[in-house]
């Protein structure tokens, strides 16, 4: 970005044009926003933010064009043009737009920062500008201009460009390994197959697969293969329980598929080419936050100040609460260490909860389901949360935020709250229509009120001319009276219309007078109106005395004039017709009042109602037909407003009521909240042109740099949450064999090979967090998950012995005697520990290995366990041992469906806690090897699972002595704490306990 600074030596005034106004006020309805009033009000938020960016010298500024002379201003959500008025001391407001990638790298190709120590100040009008007041053009033109020549062309460093190349490549290695991993990857047997219901209603395949394990494997959308039958594929289409419903690329006769057989996943594209729209966003600059490619290339990070008086709702501990107070100011990234235990979820919440209490929106993602649910379940009810996502992969709990579901009971509640205005607008729907009918009557009488005062104004006429003949100064005098009140009564209509406008202006400047920036400004304002009504509030009673004396005198005169002419038959007449038009019209201006008093009543809760009415025959004053005549018609203008928004409202309930997608799309746009995981965020089209103030990314640790680009692109700052003491992106023994065949290539050199491997194994949270300023990383150090002699260790041996512990403590445990015990193998015979090879069943193909003691031993060990800690989980390294250890629990618990999902490898439990877990290292044998164990972030994940038990099981022999020295490091010192501060037993002994406990309860 080429910027230059530009400090302005006096305050400026903005004049927020109405447009601009009516605009924002739009949007905010749309957004349920209060105070739209569609005035300098609805605008108090960007002109105050515009205001605050510049006196602090970060209002980042283009000039657009010469004539008009316009200055476009970018504040966090909005494009502001403002335009030089004539005179140049101020700015029209005059456009604004929501933030967009466009305006973002228009900025990154030249601006100014504009810093006005004295302010940005709202008027009403131009005139209210004090005099000598200036825009400071001439200066920033000037910045602009030194901005724009040195300007550099947009393109990137060749070290940012490198960078995006190589993590191109690292996406279509992490596509190479996925694909080999599910290539390699265990099938999903299925015990029988059945036709779905929709099969009659298309001509594709659609059969539903009733599985014999649950499924993690498999996801709503993911492309599957039939193991006997490769050439049978298609998609899943729906996923509960054990039930699997696929949806075949072509139609399939149903004996075609095997009754049982298995599911083979088929690797996708969709995450890799989300992945990739990530880094070319970035290679476009086409990303929210300019700054994201330095910060994550260069490391470098804005300086800030928390804010250290930021509350939280509920208490944090102190690396909670420095956490919660840097990410609500951080300008780019804060990075949250958080190990196992330590409230990542409780900060996360407080974090999004305070940032949209400031207006932001905010985007909580993760890797896994579960971590978005976690959050979006602990988030206060006043914030407005969607969650994004295939609804099988969700809590219950979270699938009411979904936004299929939240439509629904919007459009529920959209049509109940309309119900009461659609009933009485129906009133004015059709020509037919009660209301209608009654504005034709008033109408009519004041048609029949207009006609009957022209017989008057004629009859009157005749009269004054028999009295001119008759008594010439008695005609002028009455001539005269009637010339006054008509002057009178012109001066106390315009007057009485004037008071009306002056209290409605009053009062609208009062409302604004008492909040916001501007309440000094409406205040004078208020005060300056209420004069006005004061003055015409003292003038109005002077001018209806004075009306009321000239009509008596004219009525006088009336009288002389009667009688003067009374003798004369024709004046006799006259009189008379005159008399009886009178009345008649009297008659007609009180039906017609009635009529505008029942229009009045109706309109009154649904369209603004016009000035008036005129006064009535009742009050003793003449009849006003010119008056009555422009109020029916002005009442007509009301009915006709009523019928076009009953109109408009019965249209817009009948559409919605139809199903479609604009509803989707408003909810998700003015949600407070959006969640989803990191490549949801780019594969679901309601986020399409979406971006957010605020991205939260929990489980960074785990989450590979492409990944986590994918949300990153659309926040302009961000808080990663994560621990990269646990399991990475990537394990060693996942990458290494790709990373040695690339490296085998002749095409990439080794260096190159490795550095891929590097962002494959690396999470970028692990190298931001290591290389980030205090100012940027916090890390909670207050667990309260684990027993304290468990936490211990696990700090010790993992987090540089940090943690403390806050836990309820209370061991009450019948097997062992502290919180933290091991079940040592190496007691019994070589041959009887020794573990045996398995199927080729794991991950990438390899051999899995399984330990028949150890499976017995845990067996009896849940068993004894399972009415003292329902909660359980047994967690091993290889699945063949998870097998072997599925099919002995279940045997002994009888509940298969059960087991199944509380047993499995350390990779499935990451995120999960239980009150006990059995641990099994599954290895030994005499050679040391440890196979998968030798990755020490799957240790810290498997300890770290328990909130009241642990126990390991396993050869203290073999693993003590492992040939992966910082392994055998880390037994040895688990074995010297178990020693002192745990519970170290021997398999024979606790074999010999657990079939005591098994004999006393029979």
């Amino acid at each position: 970005m080429t910027a230059r600074a530009v400090v302005l030596p006096g305050p400026v005034a903005v004049i927020p044009s109405a447009k601009a106004a009516q605009k924002l006020a739009a949007q905010q309805r749309r957004a349920g926003v209060a105070g739209g009033h569609g005035d300098v009000t609805g605008l108090a938020d960007v002109v105050a933010e515009i205001d605050r960016l510049s006196r602090a010298g970060s209002l980042p500024a283009r000039v657009e064009g010469d004539d008009p002379q316009r200055l476009v201003v970018y504040t966090s959500r909005h494009m502001v043009s403002l335009y030089l008025t004539r005179r140049g001391d101020a700015y029209s407001l005059g456009h604004l737009a929501p933030l967009n990638f466009r305006d973002q790298e228009r900025l990154l190709r030249a601006a100014v920062l504009v810093h006005c120590p004295a302010g940005w100040w709202a008027y009403h009008q131009v005139r209210d500008v004090p005099p000598g007041w200036s825009g400071h053009w001439a200066s920033i033109a000037r910045a602009w201009q030194a901005a724009a020549v040195t300007s550099a062309p947009s393109t990137l460093p060749p070290h940012h460009l490198a960078w995006l190349d190589l993590l191109t490549e690292v996406v279509e290695a992490t596509r190479d390994i996925e694909i080999e991993r599910q290539r390699t990857g265990r099938p999903v047997p299925y015990r029988r197959v059945t036709s779905a219901q929709e099969e009659r209603h298309t001509a594709r395949g659609v059969y539903a697969f009733h599985l014999l394990r649950p499924a993690s494997e498999l996801a709503v959308g993911a492309a599957v293969y039939l193991v006997d039958e490769p050439e049978l594929r298609g998609r899943v289409k729906d996923l509960r329980d054990r039930q699997v419903v696929v949806r075949f690329d072509s139609a399939v006769d149903y004996r075609r598929i095997p009754p049982q057989g298995a599911l083979q996943v088929q690797p996708s594209d969709r995450v890799y080419r989300a992945q990739l729209d990530a880094v070319d966003a970035l290679r476009r600059r086409e990303v929210v936050n300019p700054y994201l490619l330095a910060g994550l290339v260069d490391r470098w990070l804005q300086p800030y100040q928390p804010d250290h008086a930021a509350t939280p709702r509920e208490s944090l501990d102190p690396g909670q609460l420095a956490a919660f107070r840097r990410a609500l100011t951080v300008p780019d990234q804060l990075l949250v260490l958080g190990p196992p235990g330590t409230g990542k979820t409780r900060t996360i919440t407080e974090i999004a909860a305070a940032c949209v209490a400031r207006g932001q929106r905010v985007l909580v993602t993760s890797h896994t389901n579960r971590a978005v649910d976690n959050v979006l379940e602990r988030l206060p009810a006043e914030v407005r949360a969607v969650r994004l996502g295939n609804e099988d992969a969700m809590t219950s709990e979270a699938r009411g935020f979904m936004v299929e579901n939240q439509v629904d009971a919007l459009r529920e509640e959209i049509l109940a709250a309309t119900e009461g205005p659609a009933s009485r607008l129906a009133a004015f729907g059709g020509t037919d229509a009660p209301l209608a009918r009654w504005q034709d009557f008033l109408v009519s009488q004041v048609a029949v009120a207009t006609a009957k005062d022209a017989e008057v104004r004629a009859h009157t006429a005749a009269l004054d001319t028999l009295v001119q003949r008759i008594n010439a100064p008695l005609a002028a005098a009455m001539a005269a009276a009637v010339a006054t009140v008509t002057r009178a009564r012109d001066e106390t209509r315009q007057v009485t219309g004037a008071l009306e406008t002056a209290r409605q202006r009053h009062a609208a400047a009062d409302a604004r007078s008492r909040t916001g920036w501007s309440a000094f400004f409406f205040g004078w304002l208020a005060g300056r109106r209420w004069r006005q009504v004061r003055e015409l509030e003292e003038r109005l009673p002077r001018l209806r005395s004075a009306l009321a004396e000239a009509e008596s005198t004219r009525t006088a005169l009336r009288a002389q004039v009667d009688a003067a002419v009374s003798r004369d038959p024709e004046a006799a007449r006259l009189v008379a017709a005159r008399d009886t038009a009178v009345e008649a019209a009297r008659q007609a201006v009180g039906e017609a009042a009635r009529a505008a008093a029942m229009l009045r009543d109706a309109l009154r809760p649904v369209v603004p109602l016009p000035a008036g009415p005129p006064a009535g025959p009742a009050d003793g004053t003449p009849v006003d037909p010119a008056g009555w005549s422009g109020y029916a018609e002005a009442l007509g203008h009301a009915v006709g407003l009523a019928r076009r928004r009953a109109a408009l409202l019965d249209e817009w309930r009948a559409r919605v009521r139809q199903p479609g997608e604009d509803l989707h799309r408003e909810t998700v746009r003015y949600a407070d909240v959006v969640a989803a995981t990191c490549i949801g965020t780019a594969t679901t089209p309601l986020l399409a042109g979406l971006d957010f103030d605020l991205a939260i990314v929990d489980e960074a640790g785990q989450i590979s740099t492409p990944n986590l680009l994918v949300p990153l692109v659309r926040a302009r700052r961000s808080v990663l949450v994560g621990d990269h003491h646990q399991l990475p992106p990537f394990l060693d023994d996942e990458v290494k064999g790709w990373t040695e065949s690339l490296a085998r290539s002749a095409d990439v050199p080794a260096g190159k090979a490795e550095e891929i491997g590097d962002l494959l194994r690396r999470s970028a949270f692990e190298r931001l967090y290591q290389d980030a300023g205090d100012g940027h990383r916090v890390m909670l150090t207050v667990q309260r998950r684990m027993p304290e002699t468990l936490a211990r260790f696990v700090s010790r041996a993992f987090y540089s012995d940090v943690l403390e512990t806050e836990h309820p403590g209370g061991h009450h445990d019948p097997i062992f005697a502290q919180p933290f015990a091991m079940v040592d193998t190496s007691d019994q015979a070589a041959a009887v520990r020794a573990e045996r090879a398995g199927r080729n069943g794991e991950e990438w193909g390899r051999r899995g290995y399984v330990n028949d003691l150890e499976a017995r031993i845990v067996t009896d060990l849940v068993t004894a366990y399972v009415h003292h800690y329902p909660d359980w989980a047994v967690i091993v390294p290889y699945r063949a041992q998870v097998d072997q250890l599925v099919e002995l629990l279940a045997k002994s618990l009888g509940d298969a469906a059960g087991v199944a999902d509380r047993v499995g490898t350390v990779d499935s439990f990451q995120g999960g806690e239980r009150d006990l877990v059995v641990y099994g290292f599954t290895r030994s044998n005499s050679r040391g090897e440890v196979g998968f164990l030798r990755e020490l972030r799957r240790i810290n994940v498997a300890l770290t699972r328990a909130r009241r038990q642990l126990v390991v099981v396993g050869d203290a022999s073999t693993l003590r002595a492992a040939r992966d020295e910082p392994f055998a490091e880390l037994f040895r010192a688990m074995v010297e704490h178990l020693g002192h501060s745990g519970d170290l037993r021997r398999s024979r002994d606790v074999s010999d306990l657990l079939a005591k406990l098994a004999r006393e309860r029979g």
